[in-house]
This record gives C-alpha cells, sequence and structure tokens, in this order.
C-alpha cells in the first residue's frame, strides 16, 4: 500500500524525533490498517531532507485523546517532495521534506 492512501483517522501519535544534523523527522504512529480493523499497527515515518518543520501540540491533550480513540485527526500527505499535515486533538504537525517513507512494524 502506497503512504498516500494510508488512513490516519483515529490513529495515534506515539513520539517525534528530530534530527536537526541529519535533517531528518521520525514520527511514531500507531493505525488502523484498514478501516474494519479493531486493532492498530505500529509504524515509523520517516521524513528525509527536511527543510521546515512546525509543531503546536499539547501533550496533555494528545495523552488524553490516546486514551479514548485516537489523537490524530486526519493527514494530508504530500505526494513526494512537499508538505505533509496532520491535524492532532488541540494541535497540528507540518513537515516540509524531500522524500517520506513509512515502515510497518510487524
Amino acid at each position: 500500500m502506497s503512504y498516500e492512501n494510508i488512513e490516519l483517522h483515529d490513529a495515534n501519535l506515539k513520539s517525534t524525533s528530530v534530527n536537526y544534523v541529519a535533517k531528518s523527522v521520525t514520527l511514531e504512529i500507531d493505525y488502523y490498517p484498514i478501516e474494519q480493523s479493531k486493532q492498530r499497527i505500529s509504524a515509523t515515518f520517516e521524513f528525509s531532507g527536511v527543510s521546515d518543520y512546525h509543531e503546536n501540540s499539547s501533550v496533555t491533550e494528545l495523552f488524553t485523546h490516546s486514551k479514548v480513540g485516537g489523537n490524530i485527526s486526519y493527514w494530508v500527505p504530500a505526494p513526494k517532495a512537499g508538505t505533509t499535515y496532520f491535524y492532532l486533538a488541540r494541535g497540528f504537525i507540518s513537515i516540509t521534506a524531500k522524500s517520506i517513507a513509512v515502515v510497518n512494524h510487524a
């Protein structure tokens, strides 16, 4: 499945990591692989060649919403190079990067 087709409604953002020297951002996210799934899968969203990273979020809200459904409302992925937007419970993340890769974990 192409990352553009991943649905992140009710997904959980677990962590973010920014490497300023490598110009990379990594997000750890648990999401439902298909709408009818009852269990989330864990994945790493890796952004390379990052030129801009913005986050406005509340740790308290992200934690609270992770327990009652999910702390990601939806996302708008860049098709290739460009800006990807994550809309969170009471916040957002935008990342402008040259590339994105999603690695699902078993």
